[in-house]
C-alpha cells in the first residue's frame, strides 16, 4: 500500500508539474521561417532555434565548432571544412556539402537576400572536395571565419529547413520549438513565442508568471516580481542614425546627443552613445572632425522602425532637444520592412536603427566596405582597400588610420548604446552574452530547469 502511494503521488506530482517550454515573446512577427532572405532581429532568433552555421561563437566571442567539426586553413587562404556524420535536418535526412553550397549560391544570386549574409559572401568562391565544402574569399580568414557564424546552412531546395537543436511548427497566434536529438543536447524541451509588441503587456505577463523571460518596461523603478530574477547583459547594440545629407545634420546629433535624453527614459537600458564606432568592441572614442557644427536646417526628417515604445520616447525627447536650437526634427515611423526597403534605395534624408554588432571589430566595416549592409549611402574612400588589408586588433596603426577617414566624413552616428534588461524565471538557468540569450552557442539549446 505505502509503495502504491508513493507511485500515484509521483504520477500527481508529474502531472502537476509546470510545462518544460519556455514562454516567450516577440515584439514584430519575423515572418516566414527563411534561412536566405530572412534579417530582421526577430528572424535571426528564429533561425538560431532552428539552423546550424558551420562555426559557432562563444559567450565570450571565441569561435567554437557547430555544424562543421573542425576546418583547415589551406596555403591559399582556402577554408576546409569537415562536417559532422550526425548532423541531420528535421526530416532525418544528412547534412551534405550539397546543402551547404546551395545555401551560399543562394544567398550571391537571390536578389532578395539577407543583405548581411551576402556582404558575407561578396567575392567568395566554394566548392567541394572528398566530401569537404571549401570557400574562399578576399577577406581574412580570421575574419570570415567568424562572420560564418551568422550564416545558418538551410536545406537544399528548403529555405525554411534548418538543422539546428529545434524543430519549427507554426500554431495560431504562436511560434513553437521542439527539443530535436542534436549534437548540442538541449536541456529544454521547447519554447513557445507569443507576439507582444507592446512592453507594458510583456510586464504584466511576466508578473503574471505568464512569460518564463522577457524584457520589462525599460524605467528605472521595475523590480522583478518573487518567481523572475533581474539579468543584465551588456551588447554590442546601438540606435545609429545614416545621413544622406553628409556629415553636417549627424555633426548637430552629436552635439544633441549629449543632453537630450533624460535619465528617467533611458531606464537601465540604454545610455548616450559617445564616438563615432562602439566602445564595447575596443574602439576609443573619436568626435567628427570638422571645423564647426553647421547652422541648424529648419527642417530635417528622420525615418524609423515603428513599434518600440521605449525607444520612439527617445526620439521625442531627442526632436524636443532639436527644437531648442530651432530644428524641427520631424519623425517619420516605418514598418521595419519599409525602413529596410528605404534604406537599401538611399531614399531618407536621416533613417535610424537598432543595429546589434557582432562581438568582433572588423563588424564596423559594414558601414564602410561597397556592398556592406550599413553602407548605406554609398561611402567610399580610396584607401580603404589598402587599409582593411592591414587591419588586426582595435588600437593598431590601421585601424587608427581608419577610424580617421571615417571620422573626417562619416555617413552614421549612433545615439544610444543598449544593454538587455530582462527578468528570467528564477527555476530556468540561461546563459548571457554580449550576443544575448540566443545568438550564440549553445544559446537556448544550453538553458536548463532547476
Amino acid at each position: 500500500m505505502r509503495s502504491l502511494l508513493l507511485a500515484l503521488a509521483l504520477a500527481l506530482a508529474t502531472l502537476l508539474a509546470p510545462a518544460q517550454v519556455v514562454e516567450e515573446s516577440l515584439q514584430a512577427d519575423p515572418g516566414p521561417l527563411d534561412f536566405i532572405q530572412g534579417d530582421s532581429y526577430e528572424q535571426w532568433v528564429l533561425q538560431s532555434l532552428v539552423g546550424d552555421a558551420l562555426v559557432g561563437i562563444r559567450p565570450d566571442g571565441t569561435l567554437t565548432p557547430r555544424l562543421a567539426t573542425a576546418w583547415t586553413r589551406l596555403p591559399d587562404g582556402t577554408l576546409s571544412f569537415i562536417l559532422r556524420p550526425d548532423a541531420r535536418f528535421a526530416d532525418g535526412s544528412v547534412v551534405t556539402a550539397g546543402d551547404v553550397l546551395w545555401t551560399f549560391r543562394e544567398l550571391q544570386r537571390n536578389p532578395q537576400a539577407s543583405a548581411t549574409k551576402r556582404a558575407i559572401l561578396a567575392g567568395a568562391e566554394f566548392g567541394e572536395h572528398q566530401g569537404r565544402p571549401w570557400l574562399r574569399s578576399p577577406k581574412p580568414p580570421g575574419r570570415l571565419l567568424l562572420e560564418l557564424a551568422r550564416v545558418p546552412i538551410a536545406q537544399r531546395g528548403q529555405p525554411g529547413q534548418g538543422s539546428g537543436p529545434f524543430a519549427f511548427h507554426r500554431e495560431p497566434g504562436a511560434w513553437v520549438f521542439t527539443r530535436r536529438e542534436h549534437f548540442l543536447r538541449p536541456g529544454i524541451d521547447g519554447l513557445r513565442f507569443r507576439l507582444l509588441p507592446d512592453p507594458t503587456a510583456v510586464q504584466t505577463a511576466l508578473r503574471k508568471g505568464w512569460l518564463t523571460l522577457g524584457a520589462p518596461l525599460a524605467a528605472p523603478g521595475a523590480e522583478p516580481p518573487p518567481t523572475h530574477r533581474r539579468l543584465t547583459q551588456p551588447l554590442h547594440a546601438q540606435f545609429v542614425v545614416w545621413s544622406r545629407l553628409g556629415p553636417g545634420p549627424l555633426r548637430l546629433l552629436e552635439r544633441w546627443r549629449r543632453d537630450a535624453f533624460p535619465a528617467q527614459l533611458l531606464g537601465r537600458n540604454a545610455r548616450p552613445s559617445r564616438g563615432l564606432w562602439p566602445e564595447t568592441l575596443g574602439f576609443p572614442v573619436r568626435s567628427i572632425q570638422a571645423e564647426h557644427t553647421p547652422p541648424p536646417p529648419a527642417q530635417l526628417v528622420l525615418q524609423h522602425a515603428a513599434g518600440d515604445a521605449a525607444l520612439e520616447r527617445l526620439l521625442l525627447a531627442l526632436r524636443e532637444r532639436a527644437r531648442r536650437d530651432g530644428c524641427d526634427l520631424r519623425l517619420r515611423p516605418l514598418e521595419q520592412g519599409l525602413l529596410q526597403e528605404r534604406l537599401q534605395k538611399g531614399d531618407f534624408q536621416l533613417a535610424g536603427s537598432v543595429v546589434f554588432f557582432e562581438p568582433q571589430p572588423w563588424a564596423v566595416l559594414e558601414y564602410l566596405e561597397p556592398g556592406g549592409p550599413m553602407n548605406f549611402t554609398g561611402w567610399r574612400h580610396a584607401r580603404l582597400e589598402a587599409l582593411t588589408a592591414r587591419l588586426r586588433q582595435p588600437g593598431d596603426a590601421a585601424w587608427e588610420e581608419l577610424q580617421a577617414l571615417w571620422s573626417r566624413a562619416p555617413a552614421a552616428l549612433p545615439l544610444l548604446d543598449f544593454q538587455s534588461v530582462i527578468w528570467v524565471d528564477r527555476r530556468l538557468q540561461v546563459e548571457p552574452s554580449p550576443m544575448g540569450l540566443y545568438l550564440h552557442t549553445p544559446g537556448a539549446a544550453g538553458w536548463r530547469w532547476r
